[in-house]
């Protein structure tokens, strides 16, 4: 079973602490380093995104068959999309176990989904058409 755990991100909370700060207040980089191998281990850890912070971006969108770029303004909003994990886990319960050992969590909201299609499921999906 494989899950997406998005780490969101509240500047205005984390306001006055640098990068480097809530990093070590997280147990530091070697912390970190140390959980991202043992999962790496095990196969649990598929793949680890974090985001620029917010700005100015595109969005595109069809319409009538037309492809319609347009500039998106930054939402008025708190919280904002910062990271993602992918994880390969036995169960739901476990995938959880994980994200509440990211040591970021303590700071940050992670919201637990599970990935109904992924990568290698849309291409075998492809090869049956």
């Amino acid at each position: 079973m494989k899950f997406l755990l998005l780490i969101h991100n509240n500047a205005e909370a984390l306001e006055g602490f640098t990068e480097q700060q809530l990093m070590e207040m997280s147990g530091g980089p070697k912390h970190i380093a140390e959980l991202a191998r043992d999962l790496l281990k095990t196969g649990e850890l598929v793949s680890v995104l974090a985001l620029e912070e917010p700005g100015p971006s595109k969005e595109v969108q069809l319409v009538a068959g037309t492809p319609v770029v347009s500039d998106r303004p930054f939402l008025e909003t708190k919280e904002y999309l910062a990271g993602a994990m992918v994880l390969n886990c036995t169960s739901p319960e476990r995938a959880l176990e994980i994200a509440a050992l990211i040591p970021l969590a303590q700071f940050r909201r992670v919201e637990f989904r599970e990935i109904r299609l992924d990568q290698d499921d849309f291409l075998a999906g492809l090869n049956e058409l």
